[in-house]
């Protein structure tokens, strides 16, 4: 099957699981439809479980902020001004059903499909199976029983169905009993892909990469593309094995996951192509990224400084309009080369900042009223916390007794000023690390420090930008979390591997959402 003869592709749940609407991967989908060549489907049951992974959290979302703001308003003295619309399921359910039934057809599955799949997981045989415990797979099941039926009911044409789960469907060639059976008189009008970047490669039209190469370099290597893989390592990257990673020793060192987002750098662009659909034409390159930030090592939960080197492919469009980047088909993070100059260089560098950055804070506020100016700061913002993702406690168990020196070592100062009154924590801080860690974390009093008294006068303002082009105010958590990790060396020489951080754990407190086991379907 060619790209001109293919009439429908249908999607597996594990290929297009999350699918943000707005995003580059969608507008590939809905030019592929607009061709006029090609159909872009899921069977019924794949559009139930796209909106089932977006909605089905929210119950339990929606009761862990009742229950904060229920302690909130425990501690304290005033009335808390603030309230939740009532949950509502249904609202959010009919909201992704209709932003995902715009980009896909949907296969219907027949009253007889569903009871074939019912009756193949009761016998545990493919595409369900059987654990120990129990048989699984209907969902399956029903999937490939709505696809053979659309290609009985629809004798004219050919199927490629995209699915990564090929122990549960095969690899496309062979098929076990009785899916052997089920698939007999339709092979050779149903084709297999395992993912769409191979979809991309397949349903289009390759040109050159070289025009992109320069656009390519430039947006890859902007402020907005940083952050969001910045962004992204904290959501993707954690394992209860570990991966390497560089210490500021420039030791070896095993980390789980990030404490909050790292800083990205851009090593390096490679097999830039082009992929071009009805005039519209989209890239795919291989990117080399380095991480530098805090995370959490091994099984004692100590916190440092680690850097990585991250491989990714990354799909984008290079017309100057506004489409976000798409990350597709990620690596494990590996060791930085320490024979690569450049890539070492850039390591320096990020130490570096942040020692100058501590030194010039440090003259200028030595004398002033610093420490009581970023306490007041942190007390405006109190009233504006994200309660939904980061407010399991009262607001004092948040904050540990941290002076403007511990802060300082973070590099911070100016994003109080400039993110003030409003303080996002849930943007960047992994939750799951910050829960345990908070959890050994002792409970000051801070009425002390919260004064009447507006001493910004006393401060001189200051631009600190240019020391700081992507810290957050959300790393003012992560130094509070972190309280006692120092701040990278000064001197690239003198990189002293920084201290570690005891953890106790908190029976109240939960883990965080567990990866979907569904996920992968």
């Amino acid at each position: 099957m060619n790209a001109t003869e293919a009439r429908l592709i249908i999607f597996d749940t594990n290929a297009v699981n999350l699918l943000p609407p707005s995003g580059l991967r969608a507008d590939i989908i809905r030019k592929l439809r607009q061709s006029g060549h090609h159909k872009v489907a899921v069977p019924w049951m794949v559009m139930e479980e796209l909106v089932a992974h977006q909605t089905k959290h929210y119950p339990d979302k929606y009761r862990a902020v009742v229950n904060t703001l229920a302690k909130l308003r425990e501690a304290l003295p005033w009335e808390l001004k603030s309230s939740l619309e009532p949950l509502d399921l249904n609202r959010l359910v009919a909201h992704w059903r209709s932003a995902y039934e715009e980009i896909f057809e949907v296969i219907d599955t027949s009253g007889d499909a569903a009871r074939k799949a019912l009756a193949r997981e009761a016998m545990a045989l493919p595409p369900a199976k059987a654990t120990k415990e129990r048989s699984e797979g209907g969902r399956d099941a029903a999937v490939w029983f709505s696809i053979l039926e659309y290609l009985k009911e629809n004798p004219d044409e050919e199927v490629c169905f995209v699915t990564n789960n090929t122990k549960d469907f095969g690899d496309g060639a062979t098929y076990p009993y009785p899916m052997n059976e089920d698939v007999r008189g339709l092979e050779g009008r149903l084709t297999r892909l395992t993912d769409f970047d191979a979809v991309v490669s397949k349903f289009t039209k390759e040109v050159s990469g070289r025009d992109a190469e320069a656009a390519a370099e430039e947006l890859l290597r902007s402020l907005s593309v940083r952050d969001r893989v910045s962004r992204t390592a904290v959501e993707v990257l954690s394992s209860p094995v570990g991966f390497v990673g560089l210490d500021a020793a420039k030791a070896s060192v095993q980390w789980r996951q990030w404490l909050a987002s790292p800083e990205a750098e851009l090593l390096s662009i490679a097999d830039v192509l082009g992929h071009e659909i009805e005039g519209s034409v989209w890239y795919t390159a291989n990117t080399r990224w380095l991480l530098h930030g805090v995370a959490i090592n091994g099984d004692d939960e100590d916190v440092r400084y680690v850097s990585c080197v991250w491989e990714m492919k990354v799909l984008f469009s290079a017309n100057g309009g506004d489409e976000a980047p798409t990350l597709l088909t990620p690596g494990e993070p590996v060791l930085p080369d320490t024979d690569d100059a450049r890539c070492m260089e850039i390591i320096k560098k990020l130490k570096a900042r942040a020692s100058r950055a501590q030194r010039v804070l440090r003259n200028q506020l030595a004398h002033s009223s610093g420490e009581r100016l970023i306490a007041e700061s942190i007390a405006g913002a109190m009233p504006t916390l994200d309660v939904a993702g980061v407010m399991a406690r009262s607001v004092s168990d948040l904050f540990p007794k941290l002076t403007a020196a511990d802060l300082l070592g973070q590099g911070v100062i100016e994003q109080i000023r400039a993110s003030m009154p409003t303080l996002d924590i849930a943007t960047t801080l992994n939750q799951a690390a910050a829960d345990r860690l908070i959890a050994g974390l002792p409970k000051p009093d801070l009425s002390g420090l919260l004064p009447q008294l507006d001493l910004s006068h006393l401060v001189p303002k200051i631009d600190y930008s240019h020391l700081f082009p992507q810290t957050t105010i959300n790393q003012i958590a992560a130094a509070a979390l972190a309280a006692g990790t120092q701040s990278p060396a000064e001197d690239d020489d003198d990189d002293a591997a920084v201290s570690d951080v005891d953890d106790s754990s908190d029976p109240e407190t939960g883990p965080d959402e567990a990866a979907d086991p569904e996920t992968d379907r």
